[in-house]
Parts: C-alpha cells; sequence; structure tokens
C-alpha cells in the first residue's frame, strides 16, 4: 500500500474522499427521493396532486433557500460550535423553508403553470447576483445585512419578471453554470474582470452555452425548435421532449457533485482551458449514461414511469449542492493544482 495513503488514512486521501462524497451524495440522494415521492403521494402540496411535480418543486425551493445561506457563509448556522451542527441544521432549515415557500405559492394563487417561472426567476436573480455576481452590491455588509438584502432583491425582481411578458428565464444554463463553477473555467476565463460586467460576460457565455446545448439537442431529435415551451412566444426557442428533460434534470445531478468531490482529478493534469473543457465533456457523457439507465429501470419495470425517472435523476443536484457546501470537512477543499496554475483556489495571478 501507498506510503502516504497509510499516513493519511484512505477515507482522507484524493480517491477516498472522492469515493466517500458520491457514496454519501447519491446515497442520500436515493434514500431521500424515495421518502419524499411515498410523501408526496401520501400528503400533495399541489392542488393538482402530482406527486413528481411536488417533489420536484419542492425540492428546488430547499435548495434555493440553501443556495441563500451558502451566498452569505452560511449565516447563521456558521455561528454554531460543533463539526457536523451547522451542515445539518442548515440543510433542515433549508427544507423546511422550502416547504413553507411551495405552499405559500398556492396559497397566493398561483396556479402549476406559474410554478417553474416563479423558481426560474427566483435562481436566475440569486445566481447573477450572488454567484456569477460575487455579491457585488453588498459585498462590504455584515452576512445578516447581505441575507436581508438578498431577500429583497430576488423577491422583488422575480415579482417583476413574472409580471411581464418575459414570465421567466428559462432555467436550461444551469448545468453550464456547473460546469464553469465545478471545473473552475469560471476563475480561468474570467480573471481580473471587475463586477458587475463580470457577471454579465458570464452569462452572455451561458447561453452560448445553451444555444449549443439546444442545438446539438436538436440534430438528436429531442427537441422541438418549433414547440411552445414555458414563457413563448417571448421565449421562443421551443421545447424538448421527456427524454430531454429527463437528460437535463440529471445533467443539473451528475456535474458539481462529480468534478468537485473528486478535486477535478483527472482533467486538471491538463492545462486550462482543455481540462476544463474535457471535464465538462466527460460530465456530459456521463449524463448520457445515467439519463440512458434510468430509462432502462422505466422499461425493466423498477421505476414506475418516466415521471418517477425525473424525480431520481434531478434530487442529486439538491443533495451534491448541500453536502459539497454545508460540510466541507469531508475533504473535498483541500488544496490543489491545475497543470499550469500557480496558486491553489485561484486563476488571478494566471496570464
Amino acid at each position: 500500500m501507498n506510503v502516504s495513503l497509510e499516513k493519511e488514512g484512505f477515507w482522507s486521501s484524493g480517491l477516498g474522499i472522492a469515493i466517500k462524497c458520491y457514496i454519501i451524495i447519491y446515497g442520500v440522494t436515493i434514500v431521500w427521493n424515495f421518502v419524499l415521492n411515498a410523501w408526496m403521494r401520501a400528503a400533495p402540496i399541489g392542488p393538482d396532486k402530482l406527486y413528481w411535480f411536488d417533489n420536484i418543486s419542492y425540492m428546488l425551493f430547499a435548495l434555493f433557500w440553501g443556495f441563500v445561506f451558502m451566498a452569505v457563509g452560511n449565516w447563521p448556522f456558521s455561528k454554531m460550535k460543533g463539526k457536523w451542527a451547522p451542515g445539518i441544521v442548515a440543510v433542515i432549515v433549508s427544507w423546511i423553508l422550502g416547504y413553507i415557500t411551495y405552499t405559500l405559492v398556492y396559497a397566493f394563487g398561483v396556479t402549476i403553470d406559474g410554478v417553474f417561472p416563479i423558481i426560474g426567476a427566483l435562481y436566475f436573480v440569486l445566481i447573477f447576483f450572488c454567484f456569477t455576481g460575487e455579491n457585488w452590491p453588498w459585498s462590504d455588509f455584515s452576512p445578516g445585512r447581505q441575507f436581508f438584502l438578498i431577500i429583497i432583491t430576488v423577491l422583488g425582481l422575480t415579482w417583476l419578471i413574472c409580471r411581464l411578458d418575459v414570465i421567466w428565464v428559462p432555467a436550461w444554463w444551469f448545468p453550464m453554470l456547473q460546469i464553469l463553477l465545478g471545473t473552475t473555467l469560471f476563475g480561468y476565463l474570467f480573471r481580473r474582470m471587475k463586477q458587475p460586467i463580470k457577471s454579465i460576460v458570464i452569462w452572455l457565455f451561458m447561453w452560448i452555452m445553451v444555444w449549443a446545448y439546444i442545438y446539438f439537442s436538436t440534430l438528436a431529435g429531442i427537441w422541438d425548435v418549433e414547440g411552445a415551451g414555458i414563457g413563448a412566444p417571448f421565449w421562443g426557442i421551443g421545447v424538448g421532449n421527456d427524454f430531454w428533460l429527463l437528460h437535463f434534470f440529471v445533467f443539473c445531478a451528475f456535474v458539481f457533485g462529480i468534478l468537485v468531490p473528486a478535486r477535478n482529478w483527472p482533467f486538471r493534469l491538463v492545462r486550462m482551458p482543455w481540462g476544463g473543457i474535457l471535464g465538462g465533456l466527460f460530465c456530459t457523457a456521463l449524463t448520457t449514461g445515467v439519463t440512458a439507465l434510468l430509462l432502462n429501470m422505466v422499461e425493466w419495470g423498477v421505476l414506475v414511469d418516466i415521471q418517477e425517472a425525473q424525480t431520481y435523476g434531478y434530487m442529486g443536484v439538491c443533495w451534491s449542492f448541500m453536502i459539497l457546501l454545508f460540510f466541507p470537512n469531508l475533504g473535498h477543499f483541500k488544496p490543489y493544482l491545475w497543470a499550469g496554475q500557480k496558486t491553489p483556489g485561484t486563476w488571478e495571478d494566471a496570464e
């Protein structure tokens, strides 16, 4: 056995950390999704009583709150003592707030057709200001004040977007964001740029990636460019079929949750930007394989239908972020260098 592994312990080594994270992320995904499907079948939240829709919507609202807490450094839970307590409480509170938020959406008279536009707008505004935007409007404020301003800004602009003809911002950019963040292409391609121009350029770049995703999906026959999707006619980009939607859900669940635990090995052995591009292509191929597996599980009778497959395919996005960002003690944030990188964790000093 390798001496460094004996000294460090397998589960604290690079391979051990990755395997440990994969087991936790996708193990929790399967178990929690099974429980949530049973829960939503027995006690649906929405008036249409579609368990799969309630599952996905509830999960997305819970993850939204998780992202808000992540944006302010896991405040206020970061004040708690203990190795695991802050993360555990943050997860529980996120799911509680997600349930309350999803319930309130229907209480305010929103129909099922309006749920995804609200979710899409919420995520767009939050990511634009807090993640691609790096909290630029309020970065100098205290976490509590940041939290307040984020909520006001996100809710206000979401209401405005949903009231206009825009209706929503299609969420097809989310796997692209994960590729940029997970591979650190985000930091490499847009190094030394200033906010808010940096965030704007990142979003333009992601929409180019979305266009490519839709283009190849059209060639594959799983996207109808003439179809009327959410937000038509403003968003006249077409609509995907059930296979495409399943592929998108799985894509969201198998990028960040795959690359970050492995600390981008082996792609980090290749100089940027090619190493990051290879990482993104690998996740795309992996997504296609997992999507095919889920479809076969429907054919084999393991899963009831494609809607149940979609719940399993999408649930991983929630737990990949919550586990990796709320529980840094798992070891996946150990510093490492890409080929040609000077300083671990940053590309600001790259040529």
